[in-house]
């Protein structure tokens, strides 16, 4: 299998729409970074009207840039966090399942019934998808909850136990739907994240919180290899792994943004990785690829973290570049969002606050793009040679 090792995941349809920019013409800059993979955000309720109906406008768009992709030799992996819900249900799309409940004709088994359509028609628009990652962080309650609680109430959420027997039900359907539309694309499973009971996991609090995509990802296989879901093959599910490995503060202050005063990537890091790696081996999986869906550091637009954690990043890329499983690490993400200044991430397409903004690589475009130096790094480890400034201009 290819390895495709350097990427790169913004949402650029979603900025085209809410900028002006030109989506497709950005991905000259990933490709002067020297990256060779983008991660895009192609949610199934932004792209169909229901389940078996595209948007046409909008398929016309992500085309253009799946096409500019192709031209540039840039593998994509897609992602969808966002799905339909059936009548009856209080919500109509979004992070939410109904109860679980498995008796033909449930609005649980209409939702999964429809997730797979979803996946089948997104799979059959766009065959020019290699990988589809079908989930996004659904061990947190924020990104899978019950319909009708928004990510504004999690009074009531899923358990950490509930959220898992969902996502790998969830899984299952959303392979199935993709398989039969194109068996040549590859599905990633959802990416898990850190784990903390604050955010809706039940890893031991002793532990480091990277330590909660191996934790999840064993949850994920002790109940496919149980017999009591719908396949004990791992291969009915995914073919490709996909997990969140951020860099996170190992200081114990209550209430602390996990983002920030974080410690330089070292063994910890590989560790956690290698956790992960190890829990798909116990279960036979061990030939199977990883992706890095979202590693990134923020720096509040403070000059002297942008420059630290440029360096942090390189580290990161030096340790994940020996990791034998790792087809591809997506940093995250290319642009600062200034929306968040403004907004507070309310009508972004983020989750918000003053954190999310400066994961850019590169400045806001209404900024005029600049080259953050991350950007500087990034393009070290890759050896490319592009003048960023020059690309930058002539967006």
């Amino acid at each position: 299998m290819d390895k495709r090792f350097f990427g790169i995941g913004e949402p650029l349809i979603q900025r085209q729409h809410d900028q002006g920019i030109d989506a497709p013409a950005y991905l000259t800059l990933v490709k002067a970074l020297g990256c060779n993979a983008y991660r895009s955000w192609m949610h199934i309720t932004d792209l169909l009207l229901d389940p078996v109906t595209p948007k046409e406008e909008e398929v016309k768009l992500h085309k253009a840039l799946l096409q500019k992709a192709a031209e540039l030799d840039i593998e994509v992996t897609a992602m969808s966090h966002e799905w339909f819900l059936p009548e009856g249900c209080l919500q109509r799309r979004g992070h939410a399942m109904p109860v679980r409940d498995l008796t033909p004709g449930s609005l649980y088994m209409q939702a999964l019934e429809m997730l797979e359509t979803s996946w089948y028609t997104m799979a059959k628009t766009f065959p020019e998808v290699k990988i589809w990652e079908v989930g996004n962080e659904w061990n947190l309650n924020a990104f899978l909850h019950p319909d009708g609680f928004l990510d504004s109430d999690m009074s009531r959420p899923f358990s950490a136990d509930e959220k898992m027997d969902i996502a790998v039900d969830m899984m299952y359907f959303a392979a199935r739907g993709i398989r039969r539309a194109n068996p040549d694309a590859m599905v990633a499973s959802f990416s898990p994240a850190l784990s903390t009971p604050g955010l809706g996991g039940d890893m031991p609090d002793f532990l480091p919180v990277m330590y909660g995509v191996a934790w999840t990802l064993d949850k994920i296989y002790q109940r496919i290899v149980s017999g009591n879901f719908w396949s004990d093959d791992p291969d009915d599910y995914f073919d490709i792994l996909a997990w969140h490995p951020y860099v996170f503060t190992n200081e114990d202050v209550p209430d602390a943004d996990l983002f920030l005063n974080v410690d330089e990537p070292d063994l910890l890091w590989k560790s956690f990785n290698d956790a992960a790696y190890k829990v798909m081996k116990k279960y036979g999986d061990g030939h199977k690829q990883a992706i890095l869906t979202e590693a990134g550091f923020t720096d509040l637009g403070d000059p002297v973290l942008e420059g630290r954690y440029a360096e942090y990043n390189k580290k990161l890329l030096q340790i994940a570049s020996e990791l034998p499983y790792v087809r591809t690490l997506h940093n995250f993400r290319l642009l600062n969002e200034n929306a968040m200044l403004k907004r507070g991430g309310i009508e972004s397409n983020q989750i918000g606050g003053l954190t999310e903004v400066y994961f850019g690589i590169f400045t806001d475009p209404e900024e005029g793009v600049k080259p953050r130096k991350r950007a500087y790094a990034i393009r070290e480890m890759t050896g490319s040679t592009a003048d960023l400034d020059e690309v930058c201009r002539e967006l």
